[in-house]
């Protein structure tokens, strides 16, 4: 088999059409035929059917699929680590980030890198754990930017922790809690929250500690993933969140909500990059990252040094992984 079989392989489980999958990759039509037809000859299985809407693939073409697809990935990104190598200090960075830390220590060291660096993209793009892991492996994005999760000693990604994020729990800043110089856990059962869903982690550390103190696990009154209406919901309510406070800050996705100042519940959470284990970074990207290292370095407490990549579990206190990682 030859690697631009691969290519035709992958172009056409993603187009379902020999003429799409040819246009896309600058091949005619016949020459895509005759590809597919001596890759198929030579593994002696139909990989695809031809209907009248176009190709679809068979149990062989869907398992071959598979392979090709990374394949076809390892090769874009080879493609791409040379070109970058090639230009010197041109280049493209793609990173992902979680949305309550893609407007904190990212611009800062996203801007020192493009200074006095006119031919350098960077692509940011904000999501949730399980979309920012898929676009990571498919080889979409460089680098993921976000809490880290807990990963299994044989996971494909590998981590490195920049700083540590205090994650608290939030309010109205005139909220009963707030006139109490140290309210009692049990204060806490009066009133409801506004979480994220249960696969979160921050909401996992919650319940775990609220029932650990030998509470009633929170009674929930909203559950959304999204940061603005968790805003909006606590300042028109007594109900309570629990956010990381670098959301909190002015100008940030929840400013104008306040910690409530329950410190039993504060939780310092790692936050750093997730990587593809055997990813090549172009050295543009590696500069991103060692701004970011750098910027990360200089946070105040709770922020801690960086500690170097690694493959494994993360420092955080659950069994599975984060799917869904919210904050």
């Amino acid at each position: 088999m030859q690697t631009q079989q691969m290519r035709h392989v992958a172009a056409l489980i993603e187009h379902k059409s020999l003429a799409r999958a040819a246009r896309v990759l600058g091949i005619s039509q016949p020459a895509l035929s005759k590809s597919l037809r001596r890759l198929e000859a030579h593994l002696g299985v139909q990989l695809f059917e031809r209907t009248a809407r176009g190709v679809v693939a068979t149990e062989f073409g869907r398992e071959l699929a598979q392979h090709a697809r990374a394949i076809a990935i390892e090769m874009t990104e080879a493609e791409r680590a040379v070109r970058a190598i090639r230009d010197g200090r041109e280049g493209r960075i793609a990173i992902g980030s979680a949305p309550s830390v893609i407007a904190s220590v990212l611009p800062i060291a996203t801007a020192r890198l493009l200074a006095g660096n006119d031919d350098l993209k960077v692509t940011v793009v904000g999501g949730l754990h399980d979309r920012l892991f898929e676009w990571l492996r498919a080889g979409e994005i460089d680098a993921v930017l976000s809490n880290l999760v807990d990963q299994p000693g044989n996971s494909d990604l590998v981590e490195e922790r920049l700083f540590v994020d205090r994650v608290v729990v939030a309010c109205l800043p005139g909220h009963p809690l707030r006139q109490r110089r140290a309210p009692p856990p049990a204060e806490l059962a009066r009133y409801r929250w506004v979480l994220p869903a249960t696969s979160i982690v921050t909401r996992q550390h919650l319940e775990q500690c609220v029932v650990a103190a030998g509470l009633e696990p929170p009674r929930i009154a909203i559950e959304t993933n999204a940061l603005a209406f968790m805003r909006a919901m606590l300042l028109e309510t007594d109900c309570l969140g629990y956010l990381p406070s670098v959301t909190l800050e002015p100008g940030r996705e929840c400013a104008g909500v306040v910690p409530a100042g329950i410190s039993w519940l504060d939780w310092n959470r790692p936050v750093g990059l997730t990587l593809r284990r055997r990813s090549v970074l172009s050295p543009a990207c590696r500069r991103l990252i060692d701004e970011l290292r750098k910027v990360c370095a200089a946070l105040p407490v709770p922020s801690r040094a960086p500690t170097p990549l690694r493959g494994g579990r993360a420092p955080v206190p659950r069994r599975s992984a984060d799917r869904d990682g919210l904050v």
